[in-house]
């Protein structure tokens, strides 16, 4: 999948989102708060502290192993196992992180299982089920690759039930406690190709499995002790090369990432990079908006392809994560996760709005969100907004918040008409409790969009508002998935344009303008790239992209393409806009389904006053 033993580059940082799989089998208890010495990404790692350092083997202790990537590399299995069961003969548990095999043909779990056997490995375990697991819907057998004729008969229950006999469970989550450590699962409900053709290995995560997550989330974090959980795939911009494609298939990212986020002892195993975990970045702090101030801990597994693998070693103080490599026996990182002290509870206090700008006098909501962290509900409280002069809350400025229990949160919305003028102001809000002492506060700059000048690229300017079916629409880039930033240059009819938006159709992105503007000009058309994900799958009956092109000027229609097909060239749109305050750029759909509907505006440019 990824290239092997790659050194780690520093990301661009991209907003969050994305994709994972996995499942287990069955247990109860526990969990931790660790305060862990871990590197930002592309920092080293500090030194561990003093007061972890646990070794496998020592009185008081328990070790397991985490594993990851065989992907059909038998010999390489067989030698990491060698080298677990040399310096952990005492393992109480195997955890495989997903990729166990390379296609999810049964005779490649059973040679998996074979080497297991071989080294009595007949311990608890947990697995993953990563994007390899479905991949003989590419085959037509196990020896002809047939991408054209996908799925080549092949079922999303049929890849299921084949995980799930050697996994032993049903489910693609859940969990294992033993020797009272936590160890959670969660993974794909859905394999996502079957259900939208626009989509790859996508992780969909359903409400059950989430709630479920958050209790068990909830019910592990009451101790203080660090508790695991297991993903395939990495959260985007964690570990090492999950700023680039491997950190775009979380659906649900956003949600995983808040679950976590409070609470510190949580630690998130996730693999898929092939990564060389020597480096500095195999691990890194996340720290959630909202959540604990010190974050959750991420790592990243190696791959056993790499020979590399994870020891875990828990003990009363708490834990330490060991990265291992197995062809010379050598311990390459490690970090320590320190049980915290349990003290009273904290309330947190965000504030955000879910557009970029406002146009001047109209309205824009902003919400508040309190979130209690650590032992003990907020039995109740007091939200008070705060807005600038000028601005109008229009409505009660002061909200009851609570009961809220620990590892939940409660979220209120106002909305705020703003003032004439542009420019941006700040926006507060200050949570008390009953007794009037101030638990949290937390501010938002909240921007009046003003009206462009002269010739300018509507990719510089914010947006009032904007849809679209996979992700955001994006700035300079054509869209590749479900995340931000996730696509490649913008490239039609061969030629690349350095700036634009991308869509997905059925799409809309809308501008402010303040009446300064009279022309827009653009170059629009179906990308030449259309992703078809690791499988190469065809679109379902052939089809192929065709997106109408139109521009609305204050509501009102003023350009409006024939259908764009892919392959074709681009056409070249010319609206007036004389005098209104908004433009709208729309991408639709013309035969009512979003396949291959990757729709470009190249250079798209207003020209105003000034």
């Amino acid at each position: 999948m990824v290239q092997h033993r790659t050194p780690p580059v520093r990301p661009g940082r991209a907003r969050p989102r994305l994709h994972i799989l996995l499942a287990a089998l069955a247990g109860t208890t526990l969990v931790a708060q660790p305060a862990l010495a871990v590197a930002e990404p592309g920092t080293p790692s500090p030194e561990r502290p003093a007061s972890v350092d646990y070794r496998p083997g020592q009185d008081g202790t328990t070790t397991f192993d985490v594993f990851s990537d065989i992907q059909g590399h038998i010999d390489d299995w067989d030698a990491v196992l060698t080298d677990a069961e040399q310096s952990a003969p005492g393992s109480v548990a195997t955890v495989i992180n997903g990729d166990i095999v390379d296609r999810g043909y049964a005779e490649e779990y059973d040679e998996v299982r074979e080497v297991m056997d071989a080294h009595d490995r007949n311990q608890p375990m947990l697995t993953s089920f990563g994007n390899h697991e479905a991949y003989a819907p590419a085959w037509c057998d196990q020896e002809t690759l047939c991408q054209p004729s996908w799925p080549n008969g092949f079922t999303p229950e049929d890849l299921y039930g084949t995980y799930f006999d050697f996994a032993g469970t049903d489910k693609v989550y859940g969990e294992r406690v033993v020797d009272g450590i936590p160890m959670i699962g969660i993974g794909p409900d859905k394999l996502m190709w079957w259900e939208d053709a626009n989509l790859d290995d996508h992780v969909h995560i359903g409400q059950e499995q989430m709630d479920w997550f958050r209790d068990r989330v909830r019910t592990h974090g009451r101790t203080g002790k660090p508790f695991f959980v297991f993903t395939h795939y990495p959260l985007a911009d964690t570990v090492t090369q999950s700023d680039g494609d491997a950190g775009r298939y979380h659906l649900m990212e956003d949600e995983i990432r808040e679950i976590l986020g409070d609470y510190p002892q949580a630690v998130l195993f996730s693999s898929h990079t092939h990564a060389d975990i020597s480096q500095d970045w195999w691990a890194t702090r996340v720290h959630v908006p909202g959540g604990h101030p010190d974050g959750f801990t991420a790592v990243d597994t190696g791959a056993v392809l790499n020979q590399q693998y994870i020891q875990v070693t828990t003990g009363p103080k708490g834990a330490v994560v060991r990265a291992r490599d197995a062809s010379d026996g050598t311990v390459i990182n490690e970090l320590a996760v320190a049980k915290a002290a349990q003290g009273p509870g904290s309330t947190t206090l965000t504030l955000d709005s879910p557009v970029e700008a406002v146009a001047p006098g109209e309205q824009v909501e902003v919400t508040a969100t309190a979130a209690r962290l650590g032992n003990g509900a907020l039995g109740g409280a007091t939200v008070d907004l705060d807005v600038p002069e000028g601005w109008d809350a229009g409505e009660q400025t002061s909200r009851p918040v609570g009961p809220i229990q620990p590892g939940e949160r409660e979220r209120l919305t106002w909305t705020l008409r703003a003032p004439e003028a542009s420019g941006s102001a700040t926006v507060n809000v200050v949570a008390r409790d009953r007794a009037g002492r101030e638990l949290d506060r937390a501010l938002l700059e909240v921007r009046v969009a003003e009206a462009p000048q002269g010739e300018t690229r509507v990719s510089d300017l914010p947006f009032l508002a904007e849809s679209n079916t996979h992700g955001p629409v994006e700035r300079d880039r054509t869209n590749g998935g479900p995340a931000p930033a996730d696509g490649g240059p913008i490239t039609m009819d061969g030629t690349t344009y350095d700036h634009g938006l991308g869509m997905l159709a059925p799409a809309s992105a809308t501008v402010f303008t303040g009446g300064a503007c009279t022309r827009f000009t653009a170059t629009a058309g179906l990308d030449d790239t259309i992703p078809q994900g690791s499988q190469k799958r065809p679109f379902p009956g052939g089809e192929t992209g065709d997106v109408v092109f139109v521009v609305e000027a204050d509501g009102r229609e003023v350009y409006r393409s024939d259908v764009v097909r892919q392959g074709e060239p681009p056409v070249s749109v010319e609206a007036a806009v004389d005098g209104a305050d908004t433009v709208r750029l729309v991408a639709e759909d013309a035969d009512g389904t979003s396949t291959g509907d990757y729709a470009d505006w190249g250079e798209p440019t207003l020209t105003c006053a000034g």
